[in-house]
Order: C-alpha cells, then structure tokens, then sequence
C-alpha cells in the first residue's frame, strides 16, 4: 500500500513549528541556522525580531559561547558551544589584543601591539559584539596624569534592562586606576560618544589588578595588587571607596571577583587543594562583613595527578555557577550546581579569562557593515 509523502516543511503550522523552534538549545546556535535553511518561511521566522525576543524570554540566562583568553601573542577565543566569531582567523586568535572584560554580550578589548606594529595601528580600547560582528573604537582617554594601573569595564547603559537582547543598544565603560597622586575614574557613553569628566578619591595605596571585575547592583568592583581590598565605584553617585577583604596571612595571591547568587558581592579564591567561596554580609564605609560560604575539594573532582603543582581560579561564571581552575595539568571547568568537572584546555600559558555569554540567533542574509576586530589586529 502505498504511503503518502509528508507534507512540505512550508504546510506546517506555523505556530507549532515556532514552538519546536523555541525549545532549541541556545548554546547550540547551529541548530537555528540549520532551521532557517529548511525554507523561506522558517528563514523569516527564526531571523524575525519577535522569534528573537520570545527565544530569549523563554531560556532567560545566555549561554555560554566561549572564553576569551588572554595568552602569548594576543587574546585568543576558546569555543564553549558551537559557536565561532566570525571573521575571526584559525584558532580564534586576535592578534596584538589584550581581553579586558566581557559583559552582557560584548567585549571589551585592548590594544596592545607587537613590536613590529605601526604606531596608532589600532585604537587603544574597542567594544566588539562578537555574535553580531560589530565593534566600536573608542576615542583616546584624557589620561591626566598617566597611570601606574588602571583597569576597565563594560556593560549596558540601559536603565532597568534584563539583558536579553541590549547588544545592539547603547553601552557604558568604567576605566578605573591610580596614578602618583589619587585613584580615579573615566566613564565612557556609547550614546554621547565621549568619556565623561573624571571622578577621583584618595589614593588606596595599592595598584588596580588586571583582572576580571564584578557588576554588583548599581556599584562595579575591581580587585587590587595586593589581594586585600577592592575599588567599589558606584555608576549613579560616581564616588569610589575602597573594600577590605577578609584577613588573610599574606594577603591573597588570587582572587576572581563574582555576583554570588543571592546578588551580594563575592569571590573565590584557591589554594593547592580546596576553593573557597567567600559573600559579603554586611558594609560600612569601608569596612565589610565576611562569611565563608563554600570550600569545594579538588582533589575529589579533578583527575588525579592535576594538582601535584599548583592550582588558582582563574574564571568565574557567577550566573550560571560555573568556575575556572588552571592547575599545572591544565585549565578546567567546575560547574558548582552537579560538581561536573571538564577540561577546557591543555594550555596553561594565559593571564587571564573573561566568559563570553550571549544569546545568538542568525540573521542570514544581512551581512555586517562593521569589521570585527581581526581586521584591525
């Protein structure tokens, strides 16, 4: 008896088919691209901008896509899903390119070129957003006087956002720093597309670290040198102040700042065996509340043999509880939910990683107008 062929993909409901399509992971966003290839009519449905916005509200958190590591010759982009920047060379390096931060899907980004580069190459600071492929240059900073350690920041300049689908709007960065006199503060607007006059505040007597900050309610926070403060700058009031943290022997050699889960500002730490997680309780000025909050055994969780040298936190995905731990076998990730370890990378050679997370819908058929910025490096 013969059988009937199933109907065209285009004679499906649309409503069913954009139910199904909703529920795709969005960590694998090659499963929508293929989608969009069955035919036009599921072309225009998954690049529509109500497809976008309904996939969005229903998954909530972005996933992560990949890391962005700082190492040898420039940043290098390390896939966490199946997703790749595009216009970006093999092996995902932008060469002459320092990772600086990576917040609500952009990533900010310094120059730093090599030895044969021609001066002014290349802009000091770029915003790129590599799921869309779009950058931003940023004008010189009014360096006044130069510093001896600054450190920076991005994030949405939108008031009340959920962080869903910002990426194309209009973005804030926060250079913090010290120089011989004080510490201070540059805000840049994409919207006026200008930095802001400077705020400043009585030197803390240590120098910003290069390393991962913290968006913590309305305040940013960038740790020290010295591992035994941090630098608070508040977006609304623009005044800094400096955070103690809990006592340690020597200080702490590495801290990665976080958003713990209840919204309070955290950070983890490591020693040869054990993480720890610590949240702050209580403020006051400058003084501050510690509680230890978590120790997660590491010589339960990684292979064996990993932790015969050392091991450090490196990364913390603070919304998805995930965390980065290089140990002299390698860089792993620790999700803290299912205590679910997987190696990343054999690599150990970085200085820093910044998580990249956004969500990524394809919008075939309309190319970039804006290079990424590989094309400058």
């Amino acid at each position: 008896m013969a059988v009937d062929p199933p109907p065209p993909a285009s004679a499906l409901m649309e409503e069913l088919v954009e139910e199904v399509l909703l529920r795709f992971p969005p960590a694998d966003p090659s499963r929508l691209v293929g989608a969009a290839l069955v035919c036009r009519r599921w072309c225009a449905l998954v690049t529509g901008a109500g497809f976008r916005r309904r996939f969005r509200e229903l998954h909530r958190a972005p996933p992560l896509l990949g890391l962005l590591c700082n190492a040898g010759p420039g940043a290098r982009f390390v896939p966490a899903s199946a997703f790749r920047p595009p216009g970006l060379p093999a092996g995902g390096l932008l060469r002459g390119w320092r990772a600086l931060d990576a917040r609500h899907g952009r990533v900010l980004l310094r120059w730093n070129p090599p030895r044969d580069a021609a001066p002014g190459a290349c802009p000091a600071l770029v915003v790129w957003d590599p799921a869309a492929d779009r950058r931003r240059d940023l004008p010189p900073l009014p360096w006044a006087p130069y510093p001896y350690s600054w450190n920076a920041a991005v994030l949405c300049a939108a008031a009340g956002c959920d962080h869903l689908d910002c990426c194309g709007g209009h973005f804030l960065v926060v250079v913090v720093g010290t120089n011989s006199k004080e510490m201070f503060a540059y805000v840049y607007s994409s919207e006026a597309g200008a930095w802001g006059e400077p705020a400043s505040a009585r030197h803390p007597n240590d120098n910003v670290d290069f390393a991962p900050s913290a968006l913590v309610g309305n305040a940013l926070y960038f740790a020290f040198q010295m591992g035994t403060a941090v630098l608070e700058y508040n977006l609304g009031t623009r005044e800094m102040a400096v955070i103690r943290l809990p006592p340690s022997p020597y200080g702490w050699q590495r801290i990665v700042l976080a958003t713990m889960y209840d919204g309070r500002l955290g950070f983890a730490t490591a020693d040869k065996s054990a993480i720890y997680l610590w949240s702050r309780e209580a403020h006051g000025g400058g003084d501050a509340l510690w509680a230890l909050t978590r120790a997660v055994e590491l010589d339960k969780l990684l292979p064996a043999g990993a932790l015969t040298t050392f091991s450090d936190v490196v990364g913390f995905v603070d919304v998805i509880g995930v965390i980065f731990v290089r140990t002299g076998d390698g860089l792993f990730s620790i999700d803290l939910k299912s205590n679910r370890v997987t190696e990343v990378s054999k690599d150990i050679g970085f200085s820093g990683i910044f998580p990249y997370m956004s969500f990524h819908t394809p919008a075939l058929g309309v190319p970039s107008a804006v290079e990424g910025p590989s094309a400058g490096a």
